[in-house]
C-alpha cells in the first residue's frame, strides 16, 4: 500500500472517481473532483489489504454525499456547515450524552468539539478542521461518535489526570445505540413520560428548558434575562433535569408498568433523546 501514490490510483480509477464525484453533488458547494480524488485515496490506501480488486469494493462503499459535504465544510462553505449542523450536530451532542451522562457536560464538550469540526485555528492562513480527516469510509455519524468518544476519552484523562476510565462506558463507534425494534419503543414510551411530565412542571420552569433545550441559548444569556448568575442557572437547571428525570422514572413504572431493566433502558435512551422530546414537547405548548 505504500506504493500506491496519488497519481496512480487516480490513473488507475479516474472513470470510477467521475462518476463518484459527479454522484456525490460535489458540483453543488463546490468540492473540486482534485480535492474529493485526494480524500478518497486518503481513505483508501489506509484500509488493510488492497489486492485482488480490494480497491473497487473500497470505491463501491464510500460515503460519498457524506464525504462532499465533509469536504465542503473543511474548506470553509458556510452554506455546507448550514447543511451540516442541520443534519448532524444532534448526532455530536447524542453521543456526547452518552459518554458524559451529564447535559451540562455533553453540552461544553459538543461545543469545544463543534469549534474544532469547523475548524477555528489557522495553519499558514488557512482554517483547521477535524472534518478534513473524514474520508467517507464509514458513515458521518458512526465517524463523529468515535471523534466524541475520543474527545471525551482526552478530556476524562487530562482532567481527570490520567484515573482510568470508568468500567460501563459504551463502546466506541456504540453511542448508547440500541435497535431498531428497541429504538421506537423507548422513543415511544419516553415521549410520553416527557409530556406528562412538562405537564406537571411550573410556567417558570417550561420557560427556563425552552431557553435552554429549544432557542439554544447560554447559561450567561438566560441569567441575563431572568436577572440572574450563570452559575444559578446551571444549579436550577441541574435540579429541573433531576426533577424531570424522576417524573419521567415514576410514570414509567407506575403508569406504563415497566420492570427495572425496561426502564433502565429507557432512561438509557432518554440519555441520548432527551433533548429532542424536549423541543418536541416544548415547542408544541
Amino acid at each position: 500500500m505504500g506504493d500506491l501514490t496519488l497519481a496512480k490510483f487516480v490513473s488507475d480509477n479516474r472513470r470510477r472517481l467521475e462518476e463518484l464525484h459527479e454522484s456525490s453533488g460535489a458540483q453543488a458547494w463546490p468540492v473540486s473532483f482534485e480535492d474529493f480524488a485526494r480524500a478518497v485515496w486518503e481513505g483508501v490506501r489506509k484500509a488493510a489489504t488492497l489486492e485482488n480488486g480490494a480497491i473497487a469494493g473500497l470505491l463501491k462503499s464510500i460515503r460519498t454525499e457524506e464525504l462532499a459535504l465533509a469536504l465542503a465544510c473543511a474548506q470553509g462553505n458556510d452554506r455546507a456547515w448550514e447543511a451540516f449542523s442541520f443534519g448532524y450536530r444532534n448526532a455530536v451532542y447524542e453521543a456526547a450524552c452518552a459518554y458524559t451522562r451529564d447535559i451540562a457536560m455533553a453540552r461544553e464538550l459538543t461545543d469545544s468539539l463543534t469549534a474544532e469540526l469547523y475548524g477555528l485555528e489557522e495553519e499558514d492562513g488557512r482554517r483547521r478542521s477535524k472534518l478534513a480527516y473524514y474520508h467517507g469510509r464509514s458513515s458521518l455519524k458512526t465517524w463523529l461518535r468515535a471523534v466524541v468518544y475520543q474527545k471525551f476519552v482526552d478530556e476524562y484523562r487530562h482532567n481527570a489526570r490520567l484515573d482510568p476510565l470508568p468500567d460501563d462506558l459504551p463502546a466506541t463507534g456504540q453511542g448508547g445505540a440500541v435497535s431498531d425494534s428497541d429504538e421506537q419503543r423507548y422513543a415511544r414510551w419516553l415521549g410520553e413520560a416527557v409530556g406528562v411530565s412538562l405537564r406537571e412542571i411550573s410556567s417558570g420552569e417550561k420557560l427556563l428548558l425552552s431557553y435552554y433545550y429549544v432557542q439554544n441559548l447560554t447559561l450567561k444569556q438566560i441569567g441575563r434575562i431572568l436577572g440572574g448568575h450563570e452559575a444559578t442557572v446551571s444549579r436550577h437547571l441541574e435540579a429541573l433535569r433531576k426533577k424531570m428525570r424522576k417524573k419521567i422514572e415514576d410514570y414509567l413504572r407506575k403508569v406504563k408498568k415497566l420492570n427495572a431493566y425496561e426502564v433502565d433502558r429507557c432512561l438509557n435512551f432518554e440519555s441520548r433523546g432527551v433533548l429532542l422530546n424536549l423541543e418536541k414537547e416544548l415547542k408544541s405548548e
